[in-house]
């Protein structure tokens, strides 16, 4: 049963994606103004510093909600950091490598920051397995992650033109494999469900139009196979020539 205190597209989720959005704008037009070298590069470091504190704000906010809140205990936060903690979603692993592409203007990382993040972070700003509102850190915690990435990828690729090269689906794809290969994995060593692919989420989402277990797996790669398509789409200038 949905107990959320959160509701999706109520006024703090739709602040949430006004931000995002607003952010996204703004970042990538002083990438591209004549703005000084030193304050785009505060900004681009400052996004990437940002995004490791999302990573790590999750064990933190479980660890101070469920070990110190009344009828809590270390045992029960141990367990809920176990199960839902570890840097092992999606959203965890592009939050890093969009920093350090950040911090080193790594054009491969931004190529998969920015499919991984703009395709794969989409789901969770739109559908959030988020349970509280803006009243609790873990909504900015959440927010500064889940918005925080795509704007880091949109960064990248339009502001700094660190765009996709010839080779990029190719690339995305094989990476994308390798993230699912490890971390069915690590679910089934640990007995979690990170990436949520063993199971769905225990909210409303996306994947609840995508079939059952485990066919909602091959609806969710089909799904993404034609966003990276799409989000490539602009660095062609004609069917299947790349724009350099």
């Amino acid at each position: 049963m949905d107990s959320r205190v959160f509701t999706a597209f109520g006024v703090a989720h739709c602040t949430a994606l006004a931000v995002t959005a607003g952010a996204a704008i703004g970042l990538v037009m002083l990438a591209r103004s004549s703005a000084s070298e030193k304050i785009k590069r505060r900004a681009e470091v400052s996004l990437g510093v940002l995004l490791l504190l999302s990573v790590l704000a999750d064990p933190l906010t479980n660890w101070l909600r469920y070990a110190y809140e009344p009828g809590g205990s270390t045992a029960q936060a141990l367990e809920i950091m176990h199960q839902n903690s570890y840097p092992f979603y999606l959203c965890d692993v592009v939050a890093i490598v969009l920093a350090v592409a950040l911090f080193k203007r790594s054009q491969r990382l931004a190529e998969v920051g920015y499919l991984w993040g703009v395709a794969g972070t989409f789901q969770g700003l739109i559908t959030p397995t988020l349970y509280f509102s803006w009243d609790a850190p873990e909504y900015y915690a959440f927010f500064l992650q889940h918005g925080g990435v795509p704007v880091a990828g949109l960064l990248l690729v339009f502001g700094l033109k660190l765009r996709p090269e010839k080779g990029a689906f190719k690339r995305i794809l094989i990476w994308s494999w390798s993230y699912m290969a490890i971390v069915i994995v690590l679910n089934a060593l640990l007995s979690t469900n990170y990436g949520f692919l063993n199971s769905k989420p225990g909210v409303p989402t996306l994947f609840d139009y995508m079939g059952p277990h485990p066919w909602y797996l091959v609806t969710v790669h089909l799904i993404a196979y034609l966003l990276f398509g799409l989000l490539l789409l602009p660095f062609f200038h004609r069917p299947f020539a790349w724009k350099r």
